[in-house]
């Protein structure tokens, strides 16, 4: 940086001098500060309201993913060892009942056996078929984790399509703040990112994001559009096909909402039991054997 007191006498200017490169100094402690706090950009700081993207959250996860990895190894040498045993225990007690005197019914016998399964390729292959498939999801569970899914995320306007084209799923909801309906939405796509790491989820006022309701053609809110690979599969306009009674539309189960994002493809879901039997039961449906019926039909009179 040039010296703004050229031109002065010796006894000012070295006064001056002094106290320019003290200035100079400390511009200079402050440039290399702030290059050295953003020496690798903004992504590489982790912001806890937006996709969690930063280094240190992706060296976190990794370590996280390894320590899951190690453990499901663990856990299904652990299964074949039970299995293992368990088989041998069955083997024993049927060489028992066939024969008493049998000479396989001894010990050594069949720890050879288990030894010899142990050692088989085609086990031995299968084991590791299934280790790596375990390695593979908690791999691509981590790559999503860093991607921001797991969580329901508010964007804005600008965010929108490196969002929607980052994920090969994305489900996003156009709302508006005074909506009633809106705010069910939210309370259940809140509960279905976090049980669906398979779809990212996200959420964008529509109020403030008038080029894409143009764009997608947005009219009715709540509006839950369905991204693969960027482009538009499918959309849920208000709550249609999410309720069966007419005359509480309002009121529908979680499971509803993830039986229709699992019909586009977006999630992978299959209705447990427990759920079906709360539906049939609202529904005034009882279970007759495999046959569900009204609770006024097929009765016997007292």
């Amino acid at each position: 940086m040039a010296n703004p007191f050229d031109g002065l006498d010796d006894d000012q200017g070295g006064y001056q001098k002094a106290l320019a490169d003290n200035v100079n100094k400390r511009l200079m402690k402050g440039i290399e500060d702030i290059k050295g706090k953003y020496a690798n950009g903004t992504n590489e700081r982790d912001d806890p309201d937006r996709a969690p993207t930063g280094a240190a959250y992706q060296a976190k996860q990794q370590a996280i993913l390894q320590k899951q990895i190690l453990m499901e190894k663990e856990n299904q040498h652990k299964v074949d060892i039970c299995n293992m045993r368990s088989a041998k225990e069955q083997a024993k007690h049927l060489a028992a009942e066939n024969d008493e005197n049998d000479c396989c019914d001894s010990d050594d016998e069949f720890d050879k056996l288990l030894d010899e399964v142990e050692k088989d390729p085609e086990i031995l292959r299968i084991r590791q078929q299934r280790l790596e498939e375990i390695r593979q999801t908690q791999v691509k569970r981590a790559e999503n984790l860093a991607k921001g899914h797991g969580q329901y995320r508010l964007i804005h306007q600008d965010e929108f399509l490196p969002e929607c084209t980052s994920s090969r799923w994305v489900a996003v909801h156009f709302f508006h703040n005074d909506f009633q309906r809106c705010k069910i939405m939210h309370h259940h796509l809140q509960i279905v990112a976090i049980e669906h790491v398979e779809c990212k989820f996200l959420k964008i006022d529509a109020d403030k994001a008038p080029f894409f309701v143009n764009k997608l053609k947005v009219k009715t809110l709540p509006t839950l559009i369905v991204f693969q690979d960027g482009l538009v599969v499918d959309r849920l306009v208000g709550f249609e096909s999410l309720t069966d009674d007419p005359s509480e539309p309002d009121k529908w189960h979680t499971g509803k909402l993830q039986q229709w994002l699992s019909n586009t493809g977006a999630i992978t879901y299959t209705a447990p039991r427990e759920e079906v039997l709360e539906e049939m039961k609202r529904l005034g449906l009882v279970e007759k054997g495999s046959i569900w019926s009204k609770n006024n039909m097929f009765d016997e009179d007292d």
